[in-house]
């Protein structure tokens, strides 16, 4: 893991440090709030906060806003990014990285969309 982590984080121009190296580790368990990873990893609230932006700003971490609830962090799991969409289970809160070919945004708007999400719930959970 910490191998793979290092090559995918230096693709994206990062350096594997230990802070993102337990916040990626910690986001591999699944979906977690900023509480639950500053409780998991042992991190200050910046220092996660931080890495957290970072990571969002390259691909590797998506946020998921449920009503009345505090944000999720989720692990992207597609390889070399490049736009696609993401489901998230509302009941058993587990992410998953769509085909590119899922969702296709057409004009105006192709230029102006970066992120689609699809919230409900997963073919087990329905």
């Amino acid at each position: 893991m910490k191998s793979e982590l290092k090559k995918t984080l230096r693709q994206k121009g990062l350096r594997c440090t230990e802070p993102r190296r337990c916040i990626v580790e910690a986001l591999e368990k699944g979906p977690k709030t900023h509480a639950e990873l500053l409780h998991l990893t042992g991190l200050d609230r910046v220092t996660v906060y931080r890495n957290l932006i970072l990571l969002q700003q390259v691909g590797l971490v998506y946020r998921v806003y449920l009503p009345g609830h505090e944000p999720l962090f989720v692990l992207c799991e597609k390889e070399g990014g490049g736009f696609h969409a993401h489901f998230f289970c509302e009941k058993c809160r587990k992410g998953v990285c769509l085909p590119a070919d899922t969702i296709q945004i057409v004009e105006p708007w192709a230029k102006q969309v970066d992120k689609v999400l699809l919230l409900g719930r997963c073919l087990h959970c329905a």
